[in-house]
């Protein structure tokens, strides 16, 4: 069934759905896998804090379209019904933490070759390296855990070229150079 499928004009409309051809979901999550993306959104937000003693926070929304995938199980199929979607991930930057969370934003870019230093944009009229990013591809591993208060979450791991070689997938699958923090195209052969 196409999406446009799924508008029931009355609920003995629903209640008619034949269900054959769609595959069982046991989560919500993104599911499990190696995803390529093509980043198309990338924009800070602010969260006030629920004390208003507290900084404030920031949110980076960070979304992508699906150019390709590969799973982690099999479960629920090959995944290439995800094609063409777009995936998102947040970002946060704790008020009372948040050199430590730009540091470490600093070194998810770093990892995946885009520059990294300097202005950081990420805001509608004020651009820097975040914006940079926009319409480039990343490679992200998705992983499911528990958390310690036995949620189930996901995890967006940004693959270095060396954990894409491990995923048996070639650097060129990005179409974009490896750069250092300052923007300069760096040789990975190297």
């Amino acid at each position: 069934m196409s999406e446009q499928e799924f508008n029931f004009s009355s609920l003995m409309d629903l209640a008619a759905t034949d269900t054959s051809d769609l595959s069982a979901q046991t989560s919500r999550l993104q599911r499990a896998g190696i995803y390529v993306l093509e980043l198309n959104k990338l924009q800070f937000t602010e969260q006030a804090p629920s004390d208003p003693a507290d900084p404030v926070s920031y949110l980076l929304g960070i979304s992508g379209q699906i150019l390709a995938f590969a799973p982690l199980n099999l479960e629920g199929g090959d995944g290439s019904d995800l094609i063409g979607r777009d995936m998102s991930e947040r970002y946060f930057l704790n008020g009372k933490q948040v050199k430590e969370a730009i540091q470490l934003l600093m070194g998810r870019f770093k990892t995946v070759g885009f520059k990294h230093k300097g202005q950081m944009g990420g805001v509608e009229g004020m651009s820097g390296w975040i914006d940079e990013a926009l319409g480039k591809r990343v490679a992200v591993r998705v992983r499911h855990y528990t958390s310690r208060d036995g949620q189930e979450r996901v995890g967006y791991d940004w693959l270095s070229p060396k954990q894409m070689e491990k995923a048996e997938m070639p650097w060129d699958t990005l179409a974009r150079p490896f750069l250092d923090e300052q923007g300069n195209e760096v040789d990975l052969a190297a």
